[in-house]
């Protein structure tokens, strides 16, 4: 990799494969949590993705590229570590905590990503085919992001937490 333009393809494969992979990682999270609100959230949001992982498709027409997924490390550890969680807890309501905090770590990093692509795309002037669907993406990570921190503090989680932590 030698230039700008080859790590801002390099970064758009990387998020490529995020988008991906959240796809079922939403579902399941939608499946498996016991807390209403969350699981629509999730499926919501995992409906979002797979337009994301459209618009991700468009910006490597765009550039008149193969939409190509490359590995993305960051991604790959929060999913290890949200499966060593899930795996040691029995207790429904904790492992809901699990969750929402797996989508708020999830969603930071998404946004900080959509945020260098749109920052080189600026730089390397790619136009509005690539950077719409970039900025796209970001608004709907951070909606996304501020939905989980609602949940965080919303009423129904109330007795959770009084429950989780110790008096």
């Amino acid at each position: 990799m030698n230039d700008l333009h080859e790590l801002f393809v390099h970064k758009l494969a990387q998020q490529y494969y995020v988008e991906q992979e959240l796809v079922e990682t939403l579902d399941e999270m939608a499946r498996n949590t016991t807390n209403d609100r969350m699981s629509q959230g999730f499926a919501d949001h995992r409906d979002e993705t797979r337009t994301q992982v459209q618009r991700i498709e468009d910006v490597f027409a765009a550039l008149d590229r193969p939409a190509e997924a490359r590995d993305c490390a960051i991604l790959d550890g929060l999913e290890e570590d949200h499966r060593e969680l899930e795996a040691e807890i029995e207790d429904d309501e904790l492992l809901n905590m699990v969750y929402l905090n797996a989508g708020m770590m999830t969603e930071r990093v998404e946004m900080t990503a959509y945020e260098g692509l749109t920052t080189i795309a600026e730089r390397l002037e790619l136009g509005n085919d690539v950077q719409t669907p970039l900025k796209s993406n970001y608004d709907e990570e951070k909606s996304a992001f501020r939905e989980l921190e609602a949940m965080a503090t919303a009423k129904d989680m109330k007795s959770l937490w009084d429950r989780l932590t110790p008096s």
